[in-house]
């Protein structure tokens, strides 16, 4: 049964991460944070990346505590049998909320940019049954299908600003960080809504058994999030400025559009959307898997492949249904999302980690990570006196011997140095332009070392979980 034998690693948990979040980023939000936060909309992420980073600090202290265990387990045990029953509602109502909004907007995405003269039940409906198809798999499929396609898309975005470099122009996005502080709040809370969507990667607590691997990964593909997001945000408004892409439906689309390579090759968007469409399709398929794990939990199940057939049908009407016009999906999406998650996520996880105290940690790479970080630094010390003569070879045995938690601080450093950079260009730079300058090429460099630090976090966590897996054996 899917339920009883999936597994996935450290590194298909961070880009299911990334697509996750990516996702829902590219599809209708991100006018409305230009529309709200003008010339200086991509440092809105700042403030959900905290939140992320909250919620997978609660993740792993619950996979450290319940390991082998889902959310919607592990709130059984916290909550008891009636409140537990609550909370997993609260979540399930909230995951049939994500999947009305991210099937009718796609639904909208490809009848306007591909199909207009398809009715868009139709489309819905194709949607749906891709759907039930993979809802009788197991997330393992979906984490393979994902492992193909988002390092292309990562690269891919990462070469946008090369290949729109024609298009740039600096000075539509000057003054930088001059916009009120609270208009940048208003972006973080709307973008909250949308990182909310997090709660999700609880269902697949139970397929890693390590918690520093899961904490890692999940810091990372936020992150990774965070900066794809962010240079979408900042192209936007370079190539087209503060005021076309507050007005446009889909901005990301109508920039990739403004790709020309030489004349022959000036319908790239295309390509490009060859390579979003399974971004966004796996992010609704990864939110469809975690529904039935919750709808099987409730019945103390894990198989969930014989609900996937009844539970797409009552999504497929309930998504018709539910909307009369384009602007109650787009309305429901960017205003509706954040009421929703700061309505109960911040509560319930403040509970877990009020109850989980009563549970000691039971996962075994925290008990012995102090000494494999000892006997680590201790073998790459011995190594490097034996005369490696090599610069590569010895940054990457110094970058080695660092600590977990030096990589985990120093990333916990950084994002605070962001804020002071966005604090400092909001004090300072109406006055003093180049201050602005400055704090955006500083938070610019801030994302980017994030980026790494985050990275080496998780080849950490790797390397602590395979040094432990064979002491818990012979422990066992």
């Amino acid at each position: 049964m899917p339920g009883n034998t999936q597994v996935i690693n450290q590194r298909q948990l961070c880009w299911l991460v990334g697509s996750l979040l990516i996702g829902g980023g590219l599809l209708s939000i991100q006018h409305e944070l230009v529309r709200v936060a003008h010339m200086d909309t991509w440092f809105v992420y700042l403030l959900p990346t905290v939140y992320i980073l909250f919620i997978a600090y609660v993740f792993a202290q619950l996979s450290m505590r319940f390991p082998g265990k889902h959310l919607f387990e592990i709130n059984f045990i916290l909550f008891g049998r009636w409140f537990g029953m609550l909370a997993n509602a609260l979540l399930l109502i909230h995951l049939w909320f994500i999947l009305l909004r991210d099937l009718r907007m796609f639904g909208k995405f490809i009848g306007t940019i591909l199909l207009p003269n398809t009715p868009e039940e139709m489309l819905v409906l194709l949607l749906v049954v891709m759907l039930m198809f993979y809802g009788r798999a197991s997330a393992e499929v979906i984490s393979r299908v994902n492992d193909l396609f988002f390092p292309v898309f990562f690269a891919l975005t990462l070469l946008l600003p090369f290949l729109l470099s024609n298009e740039i122009s600096f000075r539509l996005l000057q003054p930088i960080l001059t916009t009120s502080p609270l208009r940048l709040g208003y972006g973080g809370l709307l973008s909250v809504g949308w990182y909310g969507d997090i709660i999700i990667a609880g269902a697949f607590l139970h397929m890693i058994w390590n918690s520093r691997q899961i904490h890692s990964a999940l810091r990372h593909g936020s992150l990774m999030a965070t900066a794809l997001l962010s240079l979408f945000l900042f192209l936007e408004v370079a190539v087209l400025g503060p005021n076309i892409p507050a007005n446009l439906l889909y901005p990301n689309y109508s920039l990739v559009q403004h790709i020309q390579i030489t004349d022959f090759l000036d319908r790239m968007d295309l390509l490009i959307l060859s390579i979003w469409f399974p971004i966004i399709v796996g992010k609704m398929i990864f939110i469809y898997l975690a529904f039935l794990i919750g709808i099987a939990s409730l019945i103390r199940q894990r198989d969930y492949t014989l609900i996937s057939s009844p539970a797409g049908l009552f999504l497929l009407l309930t998504t018709i249904l539910a909307f009369k016009s384009t602007p109650e999906v787009f309305s429901f999406g960017n205003y509706s999302s954040p009421v929703i998650v700061l309505s109960y996520q911040p509560v319930l996880l403040a509970a877990m980690l009020l109850l989980m105290r009563r549970f000691p940690k039971r996962n075994p790479e925290h008990h012995e990570e102090g000494s494999s970080e000892k006997k680590q630094g201790h073998d790459r010390t011995g190594m490097s006196k034996g005369g490696n003569r090599h610069p590569g070879k010895r940054l990457g045995t110094r970058l080695g011997a660092v600590s977990s938690r030096t990589w985990l601080r120093t990333g916990n450093v950084l994002l605070a140095l962001g804020f002071v950079f966005v604090g400092a260009g909001l004090l300072f730079s109406r006055n003093y332009a180049v201050i602005g300058t400055l704090a955006g090429f500083g938070y610019a460099l801030v994302l980017a070392l994030l980026l790494f630090v985050t990275h080496m976090e998780m080849r950490k966590a790797k390397d602590l979980a395979a040094r432990s897996a064979p002491n818990s054996a012979r422990t066992s």
